[in-house]
């Protein structure tokens, strides 16, 4: 069985997802971390790193979706699929 290559923005989104998510949970732990050692200062510096992270995510996902739904219509154009008809045509 022949495996597809996965595109590159469907990579890329699945990356930025990871490290959304290992972004989230490095900060709560330390969020945690400082709950536990009797911290007494704020903590709003990680509040903005979790939050950033999740904001850059929901605009490559936006984009990346907003991409797809052209690709997805009729008359779209995927890079692959005409470079494979080219490569065939020759």
């Amino acid at each position: 069985m022949k495996r597809t290559k996965m595109a590159f923005s469907k990579r890329l989104l699945l990356l930025e997802s990871l490290i959304v998510v290992y972004t989230t949970v490095e900060g709560f732990s330390l969020a945690r971390l400082a709950v536990t050692a009797n911290f007494a200062g704020s903590l709003p510096w990680i509040a903005t790193m979790v939050t950033a992270a999740w904001g850059a995510y929901g605009a490559s996902a936006a984009f990346y979706y907003n991409k797809a739904k052209a690709e997805n219509t009729e008359g779209g154009v995927v890079y692959e699929a005409l470079r494979r008809e080219q490569d065939c045509g020759e």
